[in-house]
């Protein structure tokens, strides 16, 4: 029981760390592993806009939407002690029928999302693709993307009692399809800016 607590202390201690971080410094914590990383170059900024605005319009708040099923964020802070872990993905979404929707008004948010996108950068791909992606799994996240800039491609991934498990790659030349939102009549190339 004791290194339970140990554990937990650390992790307490690193929050503590990340808090005092400066605002141009972006910090995660991913099952207990400790990540400063600059802010990314603006293509990740445009694809990351893309990517939310193409979700927000066909599942979010479109027009003719009256009660929206998904609610999309934009890097919400996402913390879970039992998983030593305070994550920042780059977009994320809760269902409201199978996780619900957290409280925006509280900072970080304890409600796992049904899905996040990591939009890859050469500073974090290796965090993204292996700490974090632990992480999303034990934290119960039910799919991640990975999208990457330089492949221009989106890898997919679905929880599979705890560990994300590759699916489709949807590749450039192709359309942007997969779970959990289906087909989205969006080619795979109109969310990479240039």
């Amino acid at each position: 029981m004791s290194a339970v607590v140990d554990l937990v202390r650390s992790f307490h201690e690193l929050e503590k760390r990340l808090e005092r971080e400066p605002e141009s410094v972006r910090a995660e914590i991913a099952r207990g592993v400790y990540l400063t990383t600059p802010r990314p170059r603006a293509a990740h900024g445009g694809v990351q806009v893309n990517l939310g605005a193409a979700l927000r319009i066909r599942f979010g708040w479109g027009e003719g939407i009256a009660a929206p099923e998904w609610l999309f964020v934009v890097e919400p802070e996402i913390r879970s002690e039992e998983n030593l872990s305070r994550l920042l993905p780059d977009l994320a979404a809760w269902r409201r029928s199978t996780t619900g929707w957290p409280d925006l008004n509280t900072t970080p948010v304890s409600l796992a999302p049904e899905w996040v996108a990591e939009i890859l950068s050469p500073t974090t791909e290796r965090f993204d693709r292996r700490e974090k992606m632990g992480a999303w799994g034990a934290m119960g996240v039910g799919y991640v993307w990975l999208v990457d800039i330089d492949r221009r491609c989106v890898e997919t991934f679905a929880n599979v009692r705890g560990s994300m498990t590759p699916g489709p790659v949807l590749e450039a030349d192709g359309e942007l399809a997969a779970e959990p939102f289906g087909a989205l009549g969006l080619p795979v190339a109109r969310l990479f800016p240039g």
